[in-house]
């Protein structure tokens, strides 16, 4: 299996390659699906198989750059998140405690991982026709995933993950959800997708791609995208985090109520399936056994002791007080501009999650403790002026608002951890979708 698996991986990079000869945008849209469907410890050596691609790709662009628009106004469009919070956390860095050089490594690793698929995206994509294809990429390969990641759910195990960790000798370093379980524990009860750090970055992935498939008005309503709009969904509530779900009911009603749908005629429809689904339930021993250690947990997710009963892991209101104070005496002595960025993960490899920071579960703390209040700062302004970025369509600013808002409650509640990446890429075909059609 592992040598089956290592030659799919170089497959993958033959084609990746043949695809960077004859069109960019076709390459960038294979690297997407890569992206959404590979498990994130598939490596290229020493680096993953995704900053390799985009390493790749960078090169082409630079080789084939007429196929690119690098016209001043888009390259300036495109470098916004460098100029905005990559530069000045870097700045922040000169007065922390960890070696700049290293802060220096993991800025670019953020920056490579995290940011450099936007700036692609702004680059390469440069018509309709190529977003088109970008697109078609995008929701295919997620439905292929969200609809393996309900099979995770069921069968409470990933194996995808486990055989690409053990594949790549990941199966012992890295860590699963929150750090504290083992590599197939993470798995029971949520569904991860094709997370090896577990379900909550596949929950706050699904409700970044919720939210890009309620309001992205490139993407027609059409059975594609009642299936995407749908898997997301259940993916997000079967990740079983709250940080998650919380926001996507927020975003559920907002749309429901914006779009006009709490009509009394899809009001009765939904009770009779209700009623239906109740009857069915509980006249099925399994079905019911099954309702109450999986379905239920979802549903009630702010309930800790149904969550604890069902071996369903998550910081509560206790834990979460005492993160932010042990964070707070960690920078006692540099408040203003923490202790160096990248000092959380120095921090994590010396102590695991056996300290009162557990694995700062909050972009609040994981700000504070690399950069600061000012890096926090930074950070709010960010996302402050990328939303007024991404209003070019006045009519529709509410769901600019609600699909950043509904992001950036979800990592003040527990981290950005792998789903940056998916909120700039969204952001982008939202961005990109908006020009062109403003300048028809």
């Amino acid at each position: 299996m592992i040598l089956a698996i290592k030659l799919f991986v170089v497959l993958i990079i033959l084609v990746f390659l043949y695809f960077c000869q004859k069109s960019l945008v076709q390459a960038y849209a294979f690297f997407l699906a890569v992206k959404m469907v590979l498990p994130t410890t598939t490596r290229i050596g020493s680096i993953s198989i995704y900053s390799f691609m985009l390493l790749v790709l960078m090169f082409f662009v630079f080789l084939r750059n007429k196929q690119c628009d690098f016209s001043r106004s888009n390259v300036k469009f495109a470098l916004f998140p460098i100029f905005t919070l990559i530069l000045p956390l870097s700045f922040i860095g000169l007065f922390g405690s960890v070696d700049y050089v290293f802060q220096c490594k993991e800025l670019f690793k953020f920056t490579l991982t995290e940011i450099a698929p936007y700036i692609l995206f702004i680059i390469i994509v440069n018509s309709q026709e190529k977003l088109q294809i970008c697109l078609r990429f995008f929701v295919f390969s997620f439905i292929i995933i969200g609809i393996y990641g309900i099979v995770t759910y069921i069968i409470r195990l990933n194996p995808l993950v486990q055989a690409f960790a053990l594949t790549f000798n990941y199966s012992k370093e890295m860590f699963i959800g929150n750090g504290e379980e083992s590599i197939r524990g993470a798995f029971t009860s949520s569904t991860t997708g094709n997370q090896s750090e577990g379900a909550i970055p596949w929950g706050q992935i699904c409700l970044v791609l919720t939210c890009f498939g309620f309001f992205f008005k490139g993407l027609s309503n059409t059975f594609w995208k009642k299936a995407y709009v749908i898997l997301a969904i259940l993916n997000c509530f079967m990740s079983t985090k709250r940080s998650a779900i919380f926001p996507l009911m927020g975003v559920i009603a907002y749309y429901l109520v914006e779009r006009n749908l709490f009509v009394k005629r899809n009001i009765i429809r939904f009770l009779v399936v209700l009623g239906i689904s109740v009857i069915v339930v509980n006249s099925t021993p399994t079905l019911k056994e099954y309702y109450h250690a999986n379905i239920e947990p979802s549903i009630f997710f702010w309930d800790d002791n149904l969550a604890e009963k069902n071996e369903i892991t998550g910081s509560n209101r206790e834990l979460r007080f005492s993160q932010a104070k042990y964070v707070n005496n960690l920078i006692s002595n540099n408040e203003l501009f923490g202790l160096g960025y990248g000092y959380t993960t120095k921090h994590i490899e010396k102590y695991g999650g056996n300290t009162d920071a557990l694995f700062f579960e909050s972009l609040y703390l994981w700000a504070i403790a690399n950069s600061g209040y000012i890096g926090l700062m930074v950070w709010i302004f960010f996302f402050y002026s990328w939303s007024r970025k991404m209003i070019v369509d006045n009519n529709k600013h509410v769901d600019i608002y609600v699909f950043n808002g509904a992001y950036i409650l979800s990592i003040f509640l527990t981290n950005i951890y792998c789903s940056f990446a998916y909120y700039m890429i969204t952001s982008a075909f939202i961005l990109k979708n908006q020009q062109m059609n403003k300048l028809k």
